[in-house]
């Protein structure tokens, strides 16, 4: 496997990768180096790879909305985009089908086959993982790997990787648990570390008519009666304490499903019933909120209306992409709220619409 690692077949597709990404960066970006050096360097990068000799340099990890996230030098990130390339291929046809967050499938997928889903069922569990990837053990993902990869010499590279050095504003750190999330190679990681907890709830919900779903570190179970759903959350937590990992504190919900339905993955999917005549989906708070927050900010920042105008444009495109949801009546609800209201007023939160959608009465 390392052989095709280092082939040029897939280090010529990473690079291109790899250009195409960062084809707008900075004149300094080291990216333009490795393009201009690329023939010389080639043949030194597959030699340290064959050899078991290449190393990877300090990450330099930022925080992004509160969360850390790194950026590797242009000649790492071309590599760890090879190790994605072959183990994406090599792996993928073992993983889960009840996991939605690579190629293929999505969130917006995922939300949808819920929606159809949710009907059948009365209960739900749903919930994610506490700081799922900085506190993802290395070994239990070594010891997950080993089983899915022979190539000793792809396991030694990858443990290269996790081991990694940070650097913080020119300080450097030593990793020993978590992995990062920058890197091209991490949801592919992220999804092999909770098989186990794909493989045991996902039989168990097969073997009893229920479903199961997951994204990333957010999943979802669906179950007919209490019983069943006592059963899943002790599979669940059995899980998740050998892969050394604890649920959401505050993202977690166990119990019937409500009228008002419930939240994943930006959405609030609102089952049929005496109320509503059929299932339907509409944007969680949460999302509506961090919406209203990021217009906040670009007022106070004095951004033109004509820019504010063209980051609706795209979060609207984000919104309503690929599902079927009255975003009309969720913007009206949106802009007459108090959070809104505290930001410049309805008014000019319908002006700034109207700039993005155009001649259409919002209130």
């Amino acid at each position: 496997m390392l052989e095709l690692i280092a082939s040029s077949s897939v280090l010529d597709k990473a690079y291109q990768w790899l250009c195409h990404r960062r084809q707008h960066t900075h004149a300094n970006n080291d990216v333009w180096h490795l393009r201009f050096h690329w023939q010389r360097l080639k043949p030194v990068i597959q030699s340290a790879l064959l050899n078991g000799e290449y190393q990877f340099s300090p990450c330099k990890a930022f925080s992004v909305a509160g969360e850390s996230v790194g950026q590797w030098n242009a000649q790492d990130a071309m590599v760890i985009k090879a190790i994605a390339l072959v183990l994406t291929e090599k792996i993928s046809p073992k993983l889960s089908p009840h996991c939605y967050h690579l190629a293929g499938k999505g969130q917006k997928a995922c939300v949808n086959q819920v929606k159809d889903d949710v009907s059948d069922y009365q209960y739900v569990c749903r919930s994610d993982v506490d700081s799922y990837y900085a506190t993802i053990d290395h070994g239990v993902l070594l010891k997950q790997l080993r089983e899915l990869i022979a190539d000793s010499r792809v396991i030694d590279l990858i443990e290269t990787l996790l081991n990694r050095l940070d650097d913080v504003n020119g300080h450097l750190y030593t990793v020993t648990t978590g992995i990062n999330k920058g890197s091209s190679l991490s949801p592919l990681l992220g999804a092999i570390y909770l098989l186990e907890m794909d493989k045991t709830l996902g039989e168990y919900t097969q073997r009893h008519g229920l479903k199961y779903y997951r994204y990333m570190d957010d999943w979802l179970i669906l179950c007919k009666t209490r019983n069943q759903l006592r059963t899943t959350v002790k599979l669940m937590n059995q899980c998740l304490t050998l892969a050394k990992q604890t649920k959401h504190p505050f993202k977690t919900y166990i119990g019937r499903i409500k009228d008002d339905g419930f939240d994943f993955l930006g959405y609030r999917v609102i089952k049929q019933s005496a109320n509503n005549q059929k299932t339907k989906l509409t944007l969680s708070w949460k999302s509506l909120s961090n919406h209203l927050t990021k217009l906040q900010q670009l007022y106070e920042q004095g951004t033109p209306s004509e820019g504010i105008a063209e980051y609706i444009k795209r979060w609207l495109s984000w919104a309503r992409g690929g599902v079927e949801i009255d975003l009309i009546k969720v913007i009206r609800e949106g802009i007459t709220s108090e959070m809104a209201k505290r930001i410049n007023g309805t008014k000019w939160l319908e002006e700034i619409y109207g700039l993005a959608l155009g001649e259409m009465r919002l209130i």
